[in-house]
């Protein structure tokens, strides 16, 4: 059963530290493509998912061709894309991280439940790639997840409802545009890390939650 006393509390209060591991991982990488150029590119090349064109060879990448598939997370496009995607994390992310509990065992539950969001994200936006080559990055996919985990925690089914049917829903008119006026916008990986969320949500919650459900 979902918690449902945590939605009136002030946002950065108490944030979970796996939401500041994420948010600062997310920052960190960002920044060193200035300070430290070298690192930057080295973690740029490592994290990003790229997946060519017919008959393009894929880039070397330091940590193997499925590393992306989990890293991804970590690459931002732009500053208003790393903002939107922190502004979602913290805000829905500190709901999710207080129902795990902000101890060890929720820590990592609430890890396995973004990461799991992202790998399958990834992996829809790569089953949906059109052949075009396709350079993927951003937290989004995670965060997706998020949304629906957070609807579930302030209200069950009902409130995950409410939160991830309008995120769908604007990704499918996304999809539908993009057939008229192509956008580089990861509508496919937003929607498998919702669904995601939706179904894995009640299970982690279940497994490692801290507090008594």
């Amino acid at each position: 059963m979902p918690l449902r006393d945590g939605r009136r509390d002030p946002v950065f209060n108490a944030m979970p530290p796996a939401v500041l591991l994420l948010a600062a991982g997310i920052i960190l990488s960002a920044v060193s493509e200035y300070v430290l150029p070298d690192a930057g590119r080295w973690i740029y090349a490592a994290s990003v998912l790229i997946e060519p064109g017919p008959g393009q060879p894929v880039p070397s990448q330091p940590l193997g061709p499925y590393a992306p598939y989990l890293l991804h997370v970590f690459i931002h496009f732009g500053l208003f894309h790393i903002l939107m995607n922190l502004a979602i994390l913290i805000s829905a992310g500190r709901s999710v991280g207080m129902a795990f509990g902000t101890g060890m065992k929720g820590s990592v539950g609430f890890l396995l439940l973004f990461f799991a969001c992202s790998v399958i994200g990834a992996v829809t936006q790569v089953l949906f790639h059109s052949g075009e080559p396709m350079v993927m990055g951003g937290a989004s996919t995670g965060v997706s997840g998020l949304i629906a985990a957070a609807g579930w925690v302030m209200g069950g089914w009902r409130g995950m409802a409410r939160l991830s049917l309008p995120w769908i829903g604007l990704n499918l008119v996304l999809a539908f545009a993009g057939m008229a006026f192509p956008m580089p916008l990861a509508w496919a990986g937003h929607l498998g890390g919702t669904v995601a969320g939706i179904i894995l949500t009640p299970v982690l919650l279940g497994l490692f939650s801290e507090h008594e459900l």
